[in-house]
């Protein structure tokens, strides 16, 4: 199988490291360019280094190690470099899932959270130089710094964090209000158009509903509402823009997890502005 990545032919081949005999698999490309073969425990690439009178490689050698270096990492893979982003993710906050190595959806929603947080195009890719993205989150929490539990929801960049205890707990991708035009039974009397908005202010988590509540605009599951028409609810959709007619959608697995960090009560903050702190 091959695959164009980052300008190279990517080869996907059985094999071992050292000496190989492309005249044994039949399958080895042309000799001129590097490959990527799999290893035991690992993906390499690599290049020639030696090949017989008749134009057969008869030795490769590894340029690309990510024992070492880190590889591109996509959704569906398995691969133990996967394993490793996982448990960065959960050091930043972003993942709470299983470090099992698997690039399944709540590693890619983790990682378009990373993005978004550092302003990069919302891509559920991690590439090399992801790693490098810093996270620095002292803007947060002196945001309503006087209060130690409370939920900051970003809609610029589309993230809610929980704070708990002075100290951010977890950051979720979310999806707010996408500003288009709809019809509302609560629109006025007999219902009426209305803007899909998520409204901005100061509330308070006063209701919740554990498992999923349908209506007429679609389903909800474990909504924690914070005014009579809007919650923060899971999704089968959350992408990585506004799209919900005002509520804020977090996906399906996030929302299991809110029932540890949620509670009846807790401040819940929305806004879009860049936080100014205070000169001291």
């Amino acid at each position: 199988m091959f695959l164009p990545i980052l300008g190279m032919v990517i080869a996907l081949a059985v094999g071992s490291p050292g000496t190989v005999d492309d005249a044994s698999t039949g399958e080895l490309p042309s000799p001129d360019v590097p490959q990527v073969r799999w290893l035991p425990s690992q993906i390499a690439v690599v290049e020639p280094s030696t090949s017989s009178p008749s134009g057969h490689v008869v030795a490769w050698k590894i340029v690309y190690d990510p024992s070492t270096h880190p590889m591109l990492l996509v959704p569906g893979m398995d691969h133990r470099s996967v394993a490793q982003l996982q448990r960065h993710l959960t050091r930043l906050g972003v993942f709470r899932g299983e470090v099992d190595g698997v690039y399944g959806r709540e590693v890619a929603a983790a990682v378009v959270a990373v993005k978004k947080l550092a302003g990069l195009d919302r891509t559920d890719v991690w590439a090399p130089d992801d790693w490098k993205i810093e996270l620095d989150h002292s803007a947060i929490l002196q945001r309503h710094g006087d209060e130690l539990d409370r939920i900051e929801i970003d809609l610029n960049r589309q993230v809610m964090f929980v704070i708990r205890a002075g100290s951010v707990a977890a950051v979720v991708p979310v999806s707010s209000g996408n500003g288009e035009l709809y019809w509302s039974k609560n629109g006025g009397p007999g219902g009426g158009i209305v803007k899909a908005t998520t409204p901005k202010g100061d509330f308070k988590l006063f209701k919740h509903i554990d498992g999923w509540r349908k209506n007429y605009l679609g389903n909800l599951y474990k909504p924690w509402y914070f005014t009579p028409y809007y919650a923060v609810h899971g999704s089968s959709s959350v992408p990585a823009h506004p799209a919900s007619h005002g509520c804020v959608r977090v996906p399906l697995w996030e929302a299991d997890h809110l029932d540890s960090l949620f509670e009846l009560g807790l401040s819940v903050h929305i806004w879009d502005e860049p936080f100014e702190p205070a000169e001291a």
